[in-house]
């Protein structure tokens, strides 16, 4: 777990997965690095970047690549039910389900 405001520094856990790593997140990762001191790049199986996030392991799961509402739908009741928020990444606005097209937008997962 993160202790940034005991120590001082500015640290970001960013979970992923290198194996469907895509332009964007390596974008993403970057732009991160630019805004904190450090940043700390976890690679997990999909289910296990949602529960990361949600113990407050990691601090956010950009998802910037395909998934569909299966995918997602447990991991984002954790995350929920734990404080956090699986927003999506265009507008900032809660990922929905039950839509006509399964294929989720891209979002991000982030703590509370």
């Amino acid at each position: 777990m993160n202790n940034n405001e005991y120590t001082g520094s500015r640290k970001i856990t960013i979970v992923g997965s290198r194996s469907h790593a895509s332009t964007e997140l390596r974008e993403y990762v970057e732009t991160m690095r630019s805004e904190y001191d450090e940043v700390e790049f976890v690679s997990a199986g999909s289910s296990i970047k949602f529960c990361l996030v949600a113990e407050g392991s990691a601090d956010v799961y950009p998802r910037l690549g395909p998934t569909m509402e299966w995918d997602t739908g447990a991991g984002q009741c954790i995350v929920e039910e734990a404080g956090g928020s699986v927003i999506r990444y265009e507008g900032g606005s809660p990922l929905t389900y039950n839509k006509e097209d399964l294929l989720n937008p891209w979002f991000i997962v982030k703590k509370g």
